[in-house]
């Protein structure tokens, strides 16, 4: 039987990758990709190399698609950009191929960034298996919609068809949709996010860090 959002808030829970700052100026906050700031943060790198647990996200994803109108017979490949979501493409894939008995490739484009302009670019192979093919997105945490965007653009500049939705671990952002995609979410749960100047936890003395990089000093003992 699926989880549902509370079971599996409690698998990150459990996994300790559920973050929340308690309000002490001695320690730090989070730094987002965006260069936004946040006082949350669930980091889903603890939880990928579980491939039992990401396995049954994957099936409970495509159970939430299929309740909220998707059909898994359209789909022909799943991109996950390699932010984070490379396994977790690769098993809804997997998944798709045992649903509908055929075949459902899967494809995972990496960071680019040339004269200060960032996108995602496919390897050769992969950019070859998506000419023409339907294409749902995944990724594993939604913050501001960013990653997904130049996902989007990275399929249909090789000539693929992006399908209007989009399934995600954890929708930390507040929004329904991203890039016109509906958001398919096994946690839906909006976090705090402040630019640099409005932040009040900077204004108490926390520092900002990276997250994952710094995932010891923001669980430490202050």
């Amino acid at each position: 039987m699926p989880r549902n959002a509370d079971g599996w808030i409690s698998q990150y829970q459990q996994k300790g990758a559920l973050w929340i700052h308690d309000g002490n100026p001695k320690r730090p906050h989070a730094l987002l990709t965006s260069g936004k700031h946040s006082n949350g943060f669930f980091n889903s790198r603890l939880v990928i190399p579980d491939e039992v647990l990401l396995r049954d996200a994957a099936f409970d994803l495509l159970e939430l698609f299929s309740q909220q109108g998707g059909d898994v017979s359209k789909v022909q490949g799943v991109v996950g950009p390699q932010t984070g979501a490379t396994k977790l493409a690769e098993l809804v894939s997997d998944q798709i191929t045992v649903f509908t008995r055929g075949e459902c490739f899967w494809a995972s484009p990496a960071k680019n960034e040339s004269e200060g302009q960032k996108s995602m670019v496919f390897s050769d192979e992969d950019f070859g298996l998506l000419h023409g093919q339907s294409v749902l997105l995944c990724e594993d945490v939604l913050t501001t919609g960013g990653s997904v965007d130049r996902a989007a653009t990275a399929v249909t500049n090789a000539g693929g068809i992006v399908l209007p939705f989009l399934l995600v671990l954890v929708n930390r952002s507040s929004l329904t949709e991203a890039s016109g995609k509906k958001i398919v979410a096994l946690i839906d749960r909006s976090m705090p996010m402040w630019t640099p100047d409005e932040c009040p936890l900077c204004k108490d003395g926390s520092e900002a860090v990276r997250p994952k990089d710094n995932w010891a000093r923001l669980n430490a003992t202050y």
